[in-house]
């Protein structure tokens, strides 16, 4: 036990960053019913803003600061790429978001360059040690930051007014319109929020393996999280994501020295396996379709 408790909180660490930038994810797919494949870029555009942030600012206020930066730069998404194809047939949306992607990535290396770069500064030190167990700041810091974020998102869609108004657009949006609900002005922020968790996941990425186009593929587990958990339940994308996380340190533990390689593809092993029992995922809703 001793030896396996690091890799448990590894990953629950890791699984606290895959559920906040699924929560993004499925945020936006509840609300709109459209699948950003543009989301690990997400990730990738707020990670090289922190770090260009990090230049001037020590990185807890360069992390800061590039959160309104991409709160704005959710809204341009919204308002440039997603509002003018809402109505279009699914594959037009999917073919959009997939452009999207490939256009951020050619802007990011344009921008910033294709090399890897870390961040100056660090994040204060909150490891310590416990009954032998060493817990490392990027563990608490990724605890600390993302799952209190994630339950006060959820709470805030189940309790508050605007996350009342997200739940009756997602439903039925011609209704909302028509009860006067500003449909436009809050989806549009829900694009923001989306962007807003995307880059803290990156910077939290950033702080520990740098800034680089390598994030793109960290960003890729997303879609396995949110399938895991359910496409329209935002608890299930934190909860998906924590258990991914733990299973990704067993299977890093016990399995990499027998089976180099399976633990990249464990994620998508695990949700084949459970979509064969859950097609919607652990907490998503059942459709009911009569013909």
């Amino acid at each position: 036990m001793p030896d396996l408790l690091p890799y448990l909180i590894g990953g629950l660490a890791n699984g606290a960053l895959y559920g906040l930038l699924a929560l993004g994810f499925v945020l936006v797919y509840r609300a709109t019913s459209v699948v950003n494949f543009a989301i690990g870029e997400f990730l990738l555009v707020g990670a090289y803003l922190t770090y260009t942030f990090a230049l001037f600012l020590p990185l807890p206020l360069a992390i800061l600061a590039a959160l309104p930066l991409a709160f704005l730069f959710g809204l341009l998404v919204e308002r440039g790429f997603v509002r003018p194809l809402l109505g279009r047939s699914v594959v037009a949306v999917i073919m959009a978001t997939i452009g999207l992607a490939a256009a951020l990535d050619g802007v990011v290396q344009l921008l910033w360059g294709p090399d890897l770069k870390y961040l100056s500064g660090s994040l204060p030190n909150l490891g310590f040690q416990a009954g032998g167990i060493f817990v490392s700041s990027r563990a608490v810091w990724n605890l600390l930051l993302a799952l209190p974020l994630g339950l006060g998102l959820l709470f805030a869609l189940r309790r508050s007014r605007y996350g009342i108004l997200v739940r009756a657009i997602s439903e039925r949006e011609v209704a909302a319109l028509a009860l006067g609900i500003p449909t436009a002005r809050i989806l549009a922020g829900v694009w923001g929020v989306s962007a807003l968790l995307a880059t803290l996941a990156g910077a939290l990425l950033a702080v520990a393996s740098g800034v680089g186009p390598n994030l793109v593929f960290l960003g890729l587990k997303v879609f396995p999280v949110a399938i895991l958990g359910g496409l329209d339940s935002v608890g299930g994308a934190l909860l998906a994501g924590f258990i991914l996380g733990i299973l990704e340190a067993l299977s890093q533990r016990y399995l990499e020295p027998i089976l180099p390689g399976f633990t990249e593809a464990l994620p998508f092993v695990v949700v084949l396996l459970v979509l064969l029992v859950r097609p919607y995922g652990l907490l998503g809703e059942r459709q009911i379709e009569r013909v």
